[in-house]
């Protein structure tokens, strides 16, 4: 299973070059993050490769995911192409020209929705953890996120 956790990490992070031209870059911080949020958020479209998300400084962090993608570096070349089997469209939308604020943002809300539903406690509990996240601009979050099609709230 880790081989093949392996290979089709690098078929997603393929993916993403082509989608939304993500240039992967093992030894920017920002380009780690993405990924790690990509990853986190792809989860609910039906990609789940089996990472372990723990809410961490930047949101959902999953050392599992950090392991492999040090594994990987920057030779994606070695790994042959996969198919990947997750609703794309619907995903490379709502993430298509998102910064890096946004998707820890909605990262850390998917990941407080899991155990509350309720929009309201969800804003609390993320402005509790990040008081820099507007109650605006986390509404607005959750606003794209349902319009993707994606309960996240009862």
């Amino acid at each position: 299973m880790e081989k093949e956790r392996l290979v089709l990490l690098a078929a997603f992070i393929k993916f993403l070059k082509r989608k939304i031209d993500f240039n992967f870059n093992i030894s920017d911080f920002n380009s780690r993050l993405r990924l790690q949020k990509y990853m986190f958020i792809a989860k609910f479209f039906g990609l789940d490769l089996g990472y372990n998300f723990n809410l961490y400084i930047h949101g959902p962090y999953s050392p599992e995911l950090a392991n492999d993608y040090y594994r990987i570096g920057d030779n994606l070349e070695k790994y042959e192409e996969h198919s990947l089997d997750f609703e794309k469209d619907a995903f490379i939308e709502l993430i298509r020209n998102k910064n890096e604020e946004w998707l820890e943002a909605a990262a850390t809300i998917l990941m407080v929705s899991e155990d509350s539903c309720k929009k309201d406690i969800v804003i609390k509990i993320v402005q509790e953890i990040k008081p820099r996240f507007s109650k605006k601009f986390l509404d607005n979050i959750i606003k794209e996120l349902e319009k993707s099609k994606l309960t996240i709230l009862c």
